[in-house]
């Protein structure tokens, strides 16, 4: 499997159990909370699965956004811009040392 597909496997596996835990009524369904979890899910497993410097800094990207999605957009964007930057810098330069 290539790493996009690993990936795209563990995020469908993180959306069906919770959506498994949502149906027993042990978390409220949220559509942020899903699509965050989805995405977040996604980047990480693709920065950890693709073991290059472009999947640490675009898999990072999208555990980012999957992160705010997640959080409902209910931080200040200022904040937001400079923890994505921050954080994609942090992947690029730990990607570089590989």
């Amino acid at each position: 499997m290539t790493p996009g597909e690993t990936a795209a496997a563990i995020a469908a596996l993180a959306v069906g159990i919770y959506l498994i835990a949502a149906s027993l009524g042990a978390v409220q369904l949220a559509v942020n909370q899903l699509v965050g979890l989805a995405v977040g899910v996604f980047g990480a497993a693709y920065m950890l699965a693709g073991r290059t410097r472009e999947s640490a800094f675009w898999g990072g990207v999208l555990a980012i956004l999957g992160a705010a999605a997640a959080a409902g957009g209910e931080a200040p964007p200022l904040f937001v811009l400079g923890a994505v930057l921050v954080f994609a810098s942090l992947f690029a330069l730990v990607a570089g040392r590989r």
